[in-house]
């Protein structure tokens, strides 16, 4: 027997049984290598995989680039940041003035019913106003709806249309003359109306 309890062939004579040669054949065959040769085949099929997933990963990558959110972009942001001091001023000014605003909207058609009433401080309707209405979506500017709120003495409607099923933000405007006097934004889900 040889060190670290393994059986040697030729302590026993050289037999050593059935089961003893097949134990010295194991042990014989781990020194064989078995292996295979690397040829210009086996390069070209694994750089021709490597770039083929580069290859669907950017496409993927793109496409997701290209449908997805889109971000703002600003042209100028010292503009961006002028027009930013400006809101804060007028909405000192809104806020001054004490004016409420109650806004409903519900669906008709395939737009949007808006209906705004306009109070003073002490509860008097206001009159004589040029109210818009415009339904943002979240990023997206080509699907923006714009329309002008028709007064009846008390209140003023309109209809955006078509505004599609989702979030959006209401914005109302009220002005007199070249003067914004009131501006809100109302975030709202519109709901899908379609019959099931």
């Amino acid at each position: 027997m040889m060190a670290g309890g393994i059986w040697d062939v030729r302590d026993s004579g050289g037999d050593c049984g059935p089961r003893g040669r097949a134990l010295v054949g194991a042990i014989a065959g781990r020194g064989k290598v078995v292996s295979g040769q690397l040829t210009g085949r086996h390069v070209l099929a694994w750089l021709g995989a490597f770039f083929s997933v580069m290859f669907i990963a950017n496409i993927a990558l793109i496409y997701f680039a290209l449908h997805t959110l889109h971000g703002s972009e600003l042209e100028n942001p010292y503009d961006a940041s002028q027009v930013f001091n400006k809101r804060i001023a007028e909405a000192h000014a809104q806020d001054a003035r004490g004016w409420k605003a109650d806004v409903l909207t519900r669906a008709e058609g395939s737009g949007e019913r808006v209906m705004v009433e306009f109070r003073d401080r002490r509860g008097v309707a206001i009159s004589d106003l040029k109210v818009t209405a415009r339904f943002e979506h979240p990023f997206d500017a080509a699907r923006d709806r714009q329309t002008t709120l028709a007064s009846d003495g008390v209140d003023y409607e309109g209809i955006a249309t078509p505004v599609a099923p989702g979030r959006w933000t209401l914005v109302i405007e009220a002005s007199r003359g070249a003067e914004r006097l009131f501006r809100s934004e109302n975030k709202l889900a519109v709901a899908d109306t379609a019959p099931n």
